[in-house]
């Protein structure tokens, strides 16, 4: 799935009030002294999830439902960088657990599976669907923080919300994907996204000003593109775009790039942020998709660079039930996780929800356990969307991703007017 992020402008009176909400509901459980770190405790009481010994986290995911497919690894990625903690003795002397929980991929299922979370007295989530907004107020007003993939612009909103990335926005955009399709020879492209989610509907739009900006002409844009037929595609092919962004089930994509090649018009240039899933590889799905690229919000494990390596090793001693390992979900999982256990590096002694955010805001320098495109500066009081993004392509026998260049494309930032 595709991560949606708003530029982010930190609010001073959220922020304020959050802390304020934090400090007068803290549990009055003794904890033990942590060692030295950046932020210090409350007095001597730790927030809900945290005892002397072990600190709980719960993950928040659609682990049924539609599309659920494309976020089944999430829970695995988590599991397997907390175990490598633990296996390296904890943070600060504690061992970290976690509870997870089915949002269903459904809005009321999300609001639930908060609750339920909550219930579980969990310190923290770590989050990863496609309804974030129905429970971000919830945990908002619990002062729980919230790290994971972002898929809403509340996330911009809430300053006790940390995401791993910002690749789309409400307003913004960047040249990136422009830029990359014109490098690949596009001149004019269909742009089509489902209308099952809002994060979709953004994209395309987010797409359309980034493809302009590069030169590309928009010959067609469907943003309600959600159930395949035979005059959609037709309408797709007849647009007489050379290239193609689609945000939509595989089988309206996969039929358009059929129906161009019988055409004798393939498209020069095909992209889909979906194309990019592990599981499809040597599927007749995978074989359809052929030469399709696909955007990643990180350096693409592909490139097998060291950080990759410890990434796949982890996944291989802790989470082995979890194949392939390269799937998108596992590997946002994994940061996510990753960001948390930075997170409580930040704190001395007993750490407060509030302490925590503290301390995530403290953070200058974040690489997502090197796998990021670009460091995270988390005190910035604006940050703009991620200029960086990996690109990968499906190989012509639909068995595996190739990095595209020698890495990463980095863009300019494209602001809303006003």
């Amino acid at each position: 799935m595709l991560v949606l992020g708003k530029r982010f402008g930190r609010r001073q009176s959220a922020g304020a009030a959050v802390v304020t909400a934090v400090m007068t509901t803290v549990m009055a459980t003794a904890c033990g002294s942590g060692g030295s770190t950046s932020v210090e405790a409350t007095a001597d009481t730790c927030s809900p999830g945290v005892t002397d010994d072990q600190v709980t986290v719960g993950i928040l995911y659609p682990d049924t439902g539609l599309l659920s497919s494309e976020f089944t690894g999430y829970r695995f990625g988590v599991e397997a960088r907390l175990k490598a903690a633990n296996a390296a003795g904890g943070v600060d002397g504690r061992e970290i657990t976690a509870v997870w929980r089915d949002d269903k991929f459904t809005p009321a299922g999300n609001v639930q599976a908060a609750r339920d979370l909550l219930r579980d007295n969990v310190f923290a989530v770590l989050e990863y669907t496609a309804y974030s907004q129905e429970s971000a107020g919830l945990l908002h007003e619990e002062g729980v923080p919230v790290l994971g993939v972002a898929d809403e612009p509340i996330w911009a909103d809430n300053s006790n919300m940390f995401p791993l990335a910002y690749l789309l926005d409400d307003s913004d955009a960047t040249t990136t994907l422009g830029a990359f399709v014109s490098a690949q020879g596009g001149t004019s492209a269909a742009v089509v996204a489902t209308s099952i989610t809002t994060s979709a509907r953004l994209y395309a739009e987010a797409a359309r000003r980034s493809l302009e900006a590069a030169g590309v002409r928009v010959a067609y844009m469907d943003t309600d593109a959600t159930t395949y037929s035979p005059q959609l595609v037709d309408r797709i092919v007849r647009s007489g775009a050379d290239s193609i962004i689609s945000l939509t089930p595989f089988d309206i994509y996969t039929a358009a790039l059929a129906e161009a090649s019988e055409a004798g018009r393939p498209f020069t240039v095909a992209v889909s942020p979906m194309a990019y899933n592990a599981s499809l590889l040597g599927t007749e799905t995978a074989r359809a998709l052929a030469g399709t690229y696909a955007p990643v919000g990180f350096t693409a494990i592909e490139r097998k660079l060291p950080a990759q390596t410890d990434y796949l090793s982890a996944m291989s001693t802790y989470a082995p039930e979890m194949q392939p390992a390269t799937q998108l979900s596992s590997i946002y999982g994994y940061i996510a996780a990753d960001m948390f256990v930075r997170g409580l590096e930040t704190q001395d002694g007993c750490p407060t929800r509030a302490s925590f955010i503290q301390g995530m805001r403290g953070i200058t320098s974040y690489d997502g356990a090197g796998l990021l495109n670009q460091k995270i500066d988390f005190s910035a009081p604006e940050r703009a969307m991620d200029p960086c993004t990996d690109f990968v392509r499906l190989s012509a026998g639909g068995d595996a991703f190739e990095p595209v260049g020698t890495g990463p494309v980095c863009g300019q930032p494209l602001r809303a007017a006003g």
